[in-house]
């Protein structure tokens, strides 16, 4: 079967690529001419070797995997494999998550991030340094306890780190001595701001900006001396984040006159681009459109709010099929991934795939998205599959009483956690929806959460149930949030989809098969063969094969 090939990083020198495949780390020579080699062939856990990073002489390379205690840990391997088999040397091996590991330019210092706190809640996380060969590791954003330090990166000078934080309640970007521990903080904006790179002489750093859910690149003096400067404009999704379904790329050229990042809109699949950072326009470097759609008429969406049972205002993107802004029609509620997770003005073949077939399509920005600050994404908090869900199914009620959705054509789709949301809609309001599609998405949290994949610490706990505790603790509750355990309530037929590879336990889609074939539910259930979490991880035949499984659902309970 084939594997998937993912994190890719070069050597110095250039001979080499690193990647990770199947839970191990490979080198490969950059000109393909001889097979890959298994770095870490049997070594550990199975769990994905990530944040492949080489040090500057190219003698190890730095990732991250599950450690012998279960839990992510920081470690190395030699490039240069002896006879025998290999065992990684663990940097770091608590009883605690680490990630994002860097190595600094100088081969002294790796960076990476770790939330300590004992809580799982994504509210917190803090960077940290260490000597490369291991020791004492130091806490550079100590006594931040309710802030979010995220993804360090080092100066060409390995003196200082640059990193996001949501003091201000919105994420934005400072700087730290790490010598002094002194921080500055860039910027105080009132969006959110991600993907921090120091330009390769030391004098600016290049990030990308959440407005309104267009992502815009800025640069800003890396000494703070300068306001920001904005070089995008127009909409759609300049360089994105590299998390929340909005990855995407941001580097500076060797001379540091120039960006090079990745451009999408409701219109065009995801491009690289080159930019003087100076002044001018972006140039397109790569065309990955499928020849035959660069005419074709993609919908752009409306940016609408309502009101959800609660009053809360509740932002959404509303796509309409061509010609159709006033008549009513089928809807698709489609559920945004992750758990902090949003919708952006970006590409969308799914939804483009719907719109095409006749239906509308509503993407709510529901409680407990980013992109409206730390407050509002920490709404849902305590209440995951509560408040969030109200929110879905007051977008379809709005749109039902403007006389746009038809009452009886209904349907609704999400992965990962906006597969959750799919799930727990079915019976929290089991007669909105005519049929309802699921990627992946767990209907037992209890069995999510204690086989949270390849984590030692359950990544549900706070986020589920908030004081609570957790599902030994306040079994009820996590119950009450939970597809599996309230199928008496459900009338949806349901589609399941999962790929055998996935992080997510492909056991619950057993159970959850074999208990609504037992209440007497319509439940199919598709297996794909080698596929991982994502389907924008996919092959194109499996995702080819998905779009007309989800079309045929649809149409055999709404008729369209």
């Amino acid at each position: 079967y084939p594997e998937e090939a993912i994190n890719p990083s070069w050597s110095p020198d250039g001979e080499w690529i690193a990647y990770t495949a199947r839970n191990e780390a490979f080198k490969v020579r950059s000109d393909g001419s001889e097979p890959p080699i298994n770095l870490s062939y049997g070594s550990g856990p199975a769990r994905n070797q990530e944040f492949i990073r080489w040090t500057p002489d190219g003698k190890r390379i730095y990732f991250v995997r599950g450690g012998p205690n279960g839990y992510s840990q920081i470690c190395w391997i030699p490039t240069d494999i002896p006879t025998g088999k290999v065992y990684p040397r663990y940097v770091t091996n608590d009883s605690f998550n680490s990630t994002d590991v860097h190595v600094s330019p100088d081969g002294k210092w790796i960076c990476f991030m770790s939330d300590r706190s004992g809580h799982a809640d994504f509210k917190r996380m803090d960077v940290w340094i260490m000597p490369i060969d291991g020791g004492l590791p130091r806490n550079m954003t100590p006594n931040t306890f309710e802030f979010y330090n995220y993804r360090p990166r080092w100066s060409p000078d390995s003196r200082k780190l640059v990193y996001t934080t949501d003091e201000t309640n919105f994420r934005n970007i400072t700087t730290i001595d790490v010598e002094t521990g002194k921080s500055t903080n860039l910027t105080t904006s009132d969006f959110d701001e991600y993907n921090p790179r120091w330009s390769p002489d030391g004098k600016w750093i290049a990030y990308v900006a959440n407005i309104e859910w267009n992502f815009h690149v800025f640069k800003i003096k890396a000494d703070g001396s300068s306001k920001p400067i904005q070089l995008t404009t127009g909409e759609g999704v300049y360089s994105g984040i590299d998390a929340y379904q909005v990855r995407g790329s941001l580097r500076w050229t060797a001379d540091s006159k120039n960006l090079v990042f990745t451009y999408m809109n409701y219109r065009k699949t995801s491009d690289l681009y080159l930019m003087s950072a100076s002044n001018g326009h972006p140039k397109q470097i790569t065309n990955h459109m499928p020849t035959g759609l660069e005419d074709f008429p993609f919908v752009k969406p409306e940016l609408i709010t309502y009101k959800s049972n609660d009053g809360l205002e509740i932002p959404a993107f509303l796509y309409k099929p061509n010609n159709s802004s006033t008549i009513k029609t089928p809807l698709v509620i489609y559920a945004r991934a992750n758990t902090k997770g949003l919708h952006v003005r970006g590409f969308y073949p799914y939804i483009q795939y719907y719109l095409s077939r006749g239906y509308s399509v509503i993407a709510p920005q529901v409680r407990g998205s980013a992109g409206k600050g730390k407050v509002y994404e920490f709404l849902n908090y305590g209440d995951w599959g509560g408040g969030d869900i109200d929110d879905f199914a007051y977008g379809a009620y709005h749109l039902i009483e403007q006389g746009l959705a038809d009452p009886d054509k209904v349907v609704m789709l999400g992965g990962s956690t906006g597969g959750y949301f799919t799930m727990a809609m079915v019976f929290r309001y089991p007669d909105l929806l005519a049929a309802a599609v699921t990627f992946y998405g767990p209907p037992d949290l209890i069995h999510s959460d204690r086989y949270a994949g390849g984590s030692g610490k359950p990544v549900l706990g706070d986020v589920v149930a908030g004081n609570r505790g957790g599902p030994d603790s306040a079994p009820d509750h996590w119950k009450s949030r939970s597809t599996i355990y309230n199928l008496d309530k459900v009338k949806t037929p349901m589609l399941v989809l999962w790929g055998d590879r996935d992080t997510v336990r492909i056991s619950m889609a057993d159970d959850y098969l074999r208990a609504s074939k037992e209440n007497g539910l319509y439940t199919e259930y598709i297996q794909y063969n080698c596929e991982p979490h994502g389907w924008y991880h996919w092959r194109p035949e499996t995702v080819i094969d998905s779009l007309g499984r989800i079309a045929g659902h649809f149409k055999k309970f709404t008729g369209i």
